[in-house]
């Protein structure tokens, strides 16, 4: 029986595990990430070199960006048919908000930007291989353990905004950090779920949207722990 999943968009792809005699596969999945972050990197970089610097920088642009993401995930998590298309489409508006952030923090913290995706590449490849080791167990416990923290950090990222508890902020930082990788852990374990069960392969579009959207959660995790790290 499989366990319910933290993050939205597998448990959308639940919806689809149907057995197929074309299933999708851990390469399948792979692929389709590689993808999708290519295709952001490409509009960050375009972000960055040709709208920001001809144009100079919007909060516009940003809130714009989110907009189209947000909805890009909703859309693409709910619909096999369409989650090659709107997964594109999240990553190019992903790109751009990745592209201006990750400038902003450049321009105050020299070599930030390159550690963090260092940073972000190495804690995906300890996570994968905790799970493929099994060195952590990945379980309804587990799940219900990031559940809480989530909320907690929700809770603790508010009380720090409204009430200007700098010295919380600090800890909502650290604390994010490592939730977000511990989220990966349990993506890892959906997509296994799905593998093993013999999935349509047109699940891995789902798969590959909600685990980018975790890639994408430690990276500006590790720019502002770097930051904070920085400046201390």
């Amino acid at each position: 029986m499989r366990m319910g999943s933290s993050n939205p968009v597998f448990k959308q792809a639940s919806s689809y595990a149907y057995v197929s005699d074309r299933p999708v596969t851990y390469a399948n999945v792979a692929i389709k990430t590689i993808i999708l972050i290519t295709i952001a990197a490409l509009s960050a970089y375009f972000t960055i070199t040709n709208l920001v610097v001809a144009e100079g920088f919007s909060w516009g642009y940003i809130i714009g960006a989110m907009i189209i993401a947000f909805i890009s995930v909703i859309i693409g998590s709910r619909s096999v048919r369409l989650a090659p298309i709107f997964g594109v489409i999240y990553a190019a508006a992903e790109g751009m908000i990745l592209g201006i952030i990750s400038l902003l923090y450049a321009s105050y913290y020299e070599g930030i930007v390159p550690t963090a995706l260092g940073t972000t590449f190495i804690v995906f490849i300890v996570m994968l291989l905790l799970f493929s080791t099994n060195i952590i167990k990945v379980n309804q416990k587990f799940a219900s353990f990031l559940v809480v923290a989530l909320i907690s950090v929700i809770i603790m990222s508010l009380l720090s905004i409204f009430f200007n508890l700098g010295s919380l902020y600090y800890v909502v930082v650290f604390v994010s950090a490592a939730l977000s990788a511990f989220f990966l852990l349990w993506d890892f374990q959906r997509i296994k779920d799905f593998v093993d069960s013999g999935a349509d392969e047109r699940v891995g579009w789902i798969l590959s949207l909600g685990l980018m959207v975790t890639v994408v959660w430690i990276y500006v995790e590790m720019l502002r722990l770097l930051a904070i790290t920085s400046r201390r």
